[in-house]
């Protein structure tokens, strides 16, 4: 998992402007902004990209020289500008070459001005900056874009009388840059798969042959995102949960107990078996050198046969809190939205079952887990300390319910690796005491209401794709979301439309 600088490799089809008649060529730089200069404003927006490259296929004196070609074209001026069209295309070969020699250190692709085939095919995810003025739209095929791992934008190559608008400008591009910094990061993730049933677990959706689905699922990941799942047997997650620090296991149940609203059918003997297994899977994670984890979980814990494992409840909550993903019943779906989306966002996310309720207008996500701080930062939801929902009061450790903002935006999403799609929707957070009165009591802990547009979400539920799982991001990502699924080269399926 790499957290140092992207790699981007910049690639500049011309320079300056396309038409430039009414300037003589000592005023141009009063007027026009060269390539080092429009990429410098970039550069000053996304300090986590280092820009490689820096490629030229047509250099300002010949962009001069054949933009102030007389009005009846001599001979020489026809010559000058066939030798300059096959230079061009010299030139593309070689770029080509460059960056097919350096594909598995790139992040993508920065291209001022359209990208041709060859380039494309590559397949590396790629940011082509449409510069207006230097080039005419009809040279930026935009169509044939569409169904590639590419995202546009717009620059002019002179300053828009607006400062702001130009900013915005740089910001899209710098956005959609750190998108590429994000699917990076993801290179060499290890994250770790506690489970009797691997390679996806007991609860990841599939369909048709296991081992197919399988085999397609991980060909799909080491294809878009290079991440590595280290799988492991139960027995060793159970094995390990007496041999941990018992006393920092008592510190940690007691900072849980300390700074909750309160437990509510469990007790601090149960806080204590759930802390244990939080030390056994951080210690597990540390032998394997994984920074994100999985676990069976509830109730394929409660039936492990050597003896019941505590609820992860707790653990998974305190490690989402702590910036590591530590997703529940091996959703491996799930951990990976969940991953990517921290890099993406900045925050944790609430991954849940998801239900839809036509009614109430709003969809329903919940589960026994949940980050702390929703938004990523010091603010913090406060949370009950309470028994799993399925067994006896006061056994099988402790999870959480956890009480989220309200009226609040939130975009909830998740991938289907082996469909290669993204599926998501927008929604506004309201109370569900509102609408049960039974709402604290009604399966999972911890649960959210989102009103949202349910008829289309019955209208494009797919579950043989999607599974019955969601992932909530506190903010609103809908475009972000959209465009790491181009970048990724997968389907988006906005399921409130």
């Amino acid at each position: 998992m790499s957290s140092e600088k992207s790699r981007v490799f910049v690639i500049f089809t011309s320079s300056g402007l396309d038409h430039r008649g009414a300037w003589e060529p000592a005023e141009m730089h009063q007027h026009v902004l060269s390539n080092t200069m429009l990429l410098h404003e970039i550069e000053m927006q996304a300090p986590e990209i280092e820009f490689v490259g820096k490629t030229e296929l047509l250099e300002e004196e010949r962009k001069a020289r054949i933009s102030l070609a007389h009005y009846h074209t001599t001979d020489e001026e026809k010559r000058y500008q066939a030798e300059t069209q096959a230079l061009i295309q010299r030139r593309r070969a070689q770029v080509v070459r460059q960056v097919q020699d350096l594909r598995d250190e790139l992040a993508g692709i920065l291209i001022f001005g359209a990208p041709w085939k060859e380039l494309i095919q590559l397949g590396l995810p790629t940011v082509a900056v449409f510069t207006m003025w230097g080039t005419w739209m009809a040279n930026f095929d935009f169509s044939a874009f569409a169904q590639e791992r590419i995202l546009t934008s717009w620059l002019p190559v002179v300053r828009d009388a607006s400062k702001e608008v130009f900013a915005a400008r740089i910001q899209d591009i710098a956005r959609k840059l750190h998108l590429l910094h994000a699917i990076h990061r993801m290179k060499g993730l290890r994250a770790l798969v506690i489970t009797d049933e691997p390679i996806l677990g007991a609860f990841e959706p599939g369909y048709g042959d296991k081992k197919e689905y399988e085999r397609i699922f991980m060909e799909n990941l080491q294809e878009t995102l290079g991440s590595e799942l280290i799988t492991i047997p139960q027995e060793e997650l159970y094995k390990r949960l007496p041999l941990v620090n018992q006393k920092e296991a008592q510190k940690i149940s007691q900072k849980w107990i300390r700074e909750s609203a309160g437990m509510r059918d469990t007790n601090e003997e149960e806080v204590f078996k759930s802390a244990q297994l939080y030390l056994a899977m951080g210690e597990l994670m540390e032998q394997y050198n994984c920074q994100a984890i999985t676990t069976e979980g509830y109730g394929v814990f409660a039936q492990y046969p050597k003896g019941p494992i505590p609820s992860q409840g707790l653990p998974s909550s305190q490690f989402y809190t702590d910036g590591v993903i530590a997703t529940s019943e091996c959703l491996i779906n799930s951990l990976l939205t969940q991953q990517l989306g921290l890099y993406v966002t900045g925050r944790p996310s609430f991954n849940g079952d998801y239900l839809i309720d036509p009614f109430h207008d709003v969809a329903i996500v919940g589960h026994c887990e949940c980050p702390f701080n929703p938004y990523g930062d010091e603010r913090r939801s406060p949370y009950i300390i309470r028994n799993l929902p399925r067994w006896k009061k006061y056994e099988g450790g402790a999870c959480v319910q956890v009480e989220l903002p309200l009226l609040e935006t939130v975009t909830v999403t998740r991938l289907s690796m082996h469909d290669k799609k993204l599926c998501l929707f927008t929604g506004e957070t309201i109370p569900g005491r509102a609408l049960f009165a039974e709402w604290d009591d009604l399966a999972c802990r911890t649960k959210l209401a989102i009103r949202t547009n349910t008829q289309a979400l019955l209208r494009n539920l797919d579950w043989r794709t999607f599974g019955n799982h969601r992932v909530v991001f506190y903010g609103d990502y809908r475009q972000d979301m959209k465009d790491l699924a181009v970048l990724l080269g997968f389907g988006v399926v906005e399921e409130d439309l």
